[in-house]
C-alpha cells in the first residue's frame, strides 16, 4: 500500500457569486469522480453565505481528484490546499490560482492563543516568557494567555472506515467525541501521532514533546493542550502504546482553516471578504 495522503480543500466562489448546496455536490462529484478517496473519510461543509465550500478527502490512487479546478477554473475565485503525506511530517499549503498559475508556498503554519497544563502546581513549568504565566481554571488545571505559532501535520487516515475507494459524504460532521486517543477535530477524530516540526516560541517544544522532563526523565505535567479561540488544536499527553503494553508521549493535532496563518491565504481571504462585503 502507497502512502496515504490527506487533503484539505477551500473552494472560494467568485467575487458576486455563490456557491449552493447543488454546486458544492457537484463539485465533491468532479473530486471524487469514480475513484473516490483513498482511506481518509470524506468531510464537507458549505458557509451560510455560500462563499466557500470545504471538503476534506484523499487524493491518493485518484489521477483526476484535481481536474474539477484544471478543467474549469474560470468558475471560482481559486482554490487552497493544505495537504498531508504520511510519508513526511509536515502539511503543505498551496495555491490554486484562475490565471492557471500554481503557488506551492511549502510548510503551513498554525496558530494558537491559549496554553493548557494538567498538573500540580509545584510542577508547573517556566514558559519561559515574563508576558505569560499560569493561572489556575480548575482542579489541577492551568491556562496561560500566550500566542504563538508552530508546524505540524494533519493526518486523517481511516482505513475502517473510508477504504480505498470511500464515496460516502459526510456533511457539516458533528464531530463531539473521539474514541479513546483520539482528538476531536472539526471534521473527523485523528488518532494518529503528530509531531511538532518548529515552534514559536521554540520554548514551549519541550513542553509539547515530552512534557518537560525533570531530571528524573518524568514529565511535569500530565497534559498539555493548545488552544484556538477557546478550540483544543493541539493535545500532548501519555497514549498507550500499539502493543497495549504501556504509555507513550504523544501528540495530536486538529488543525483547520480557522487556525491557518500562511499570510498568502489570510490575505486572501480578507479580499473575498470584502468583496462580499460591497455585493
Amino acid at each position: 500500500m502507497s502512502n496515504i495522503y490527506t487533503s484539505f480543500l477551500r473552494i472560494l466562489a467568485l467575487p458576486g457569486r455563490s456557491i449552493d448546496r447543488g454546486e458544492a455536490e457537484r463539485i465533491i462529484g468532479l473530486i471524487l469522480n469514480d475513484r473516490g478517496s483513498y482511506n481518509v473519510p470524506v468531510a464537507a461543509r458549505l458557509s451560510e453565505d455560500g462563499s466557500l465550500v470545504d471538503v476534506r478527502a484523499g487524493p491518493g490512487k485518484n489521477p483526476d481528484f484535481y481536474d474539477f479546478w484544471y478543467d474549469h477554473p474560470d468558475r471560482y475565485a481559486c482554490v487552497w490546499e493544505r495537504f498531508f503525506d504520511e510519508g513526511g511530517s509536515q502539511d503543505t499549503i498551496t495555491c490554486y490560482r484562475r490565471d492557471g498559475r500554481t503557488d506551492g508556498y511549502g510548510a503551513c503554519w498554525y496558530g494558537f492563543d491559549e496554553v493548557r497544563v494538567a498538573g500540580p502546581a509545584d510542577r508547573l513549568p517556566d514558559l519561559g516568557t515574563l508576558s505569560a504565566s499560569w493561572e489556575p481554571v480548575g482542579d489541577g488545571l492551568w491556562r496561560a494567555g500566550m500566542a504563538g505559532r508552530y508546524q505540524t501535520g494533519n493526518d486523517r487516515t481511516d482505513i475502517g472506515k473510508a477504504g480505498p475507494c470511500a464515496m460516502e459524504v459526510e456533511w457539516d460532521p458533528p464531530v463531539t467525541e473521539a474514541a479513546p486517543g483520539g482528538l476531536v477535530t472539526p471534521t473527523t477524530p485523528t488518532y494518529d501521532r503528530a509531531e511538532t516540526v518548529r515552534s514559536e516560541p521554540d520554548g514551549l517544544r519541550p513542553l509539547l514533546e515530552h512534557g518537560d522532563r525533570d531530571a528524573g526523565g518524568e514529565p511535569r505535567v500530565e497534559r498539555v493542550e493548545l488552544l484556538w479561540r477557546g478550540r483544543v488544536v493541539r493535545r500532548a499527553r501519555p497514549e498507550p502504546d500499539v502493543f497495549g503494553e504501556g504509555r507513550e508521549w504523544e501528540q495530536r493535532s486538529a488543525d483547520d482553516w480557522d487556525n491557518c496563518l500562511h499570510p498568502a491565504y489570510l490575505a486572501s481571504m480578507e479580499e473575498a471578504r470584502r468583496h462580499r462585503r460591497r455585493s
